[in-house]
C-alpha cells in the first residue's frame, strides 16, 4: 500500500478522523463520515478538505469509497461504527 502525503494526514488529523486498521479508513464518528486509504490517495487536498467540509446532514454514515460500497458493506459498516 502507498504511503498517505503527510500533508493529507495532517489534513484528516486536524479535522478529527482516525485512522482504523481493521477496516482500513479514517473515520470521524461525530460527522459520520469514514474515507478509504485508496479514496484519500486518489483525491487531492483540495478534493479531501471540501467532502471533508460536507454537509453530511444527519442521515447517516456518509462513505467515501472510489467505487460505491454495495448494500451489504454499507450495512456491516454502519454497525460496526455505531
Amino acid at each position: 500500500m502507498a504511503r498517505l502525503a503527510v500533508s493529507k494526514l495532517d489534513i484528516l488529523h486536524d479535522a478529527g478522523y482516525a485512522y482504523s486498521f481493521d477496516r482500513q479508513l479514517y473515520i470521524n464518528r461525530k460527522t459520520k463520515k469514514a474515507f478509504s486509504v485508496v479514496f484519500v490517495q486518489d483525491h487531492s487536498e483540495d478534493q479531501l478538505r471540501k467532502y471533508i467540509d460536507e454537509s453530511a446532514n444527519g442521515l447517516g454514515w456518509r462513505f467515501y469509497f472510489n467505487s460505491e460500497p454495495s448494500d451489504a458493506v454499507r450495512h456491516e459498516l454502519e454497525g460496526v461504527l455505531r
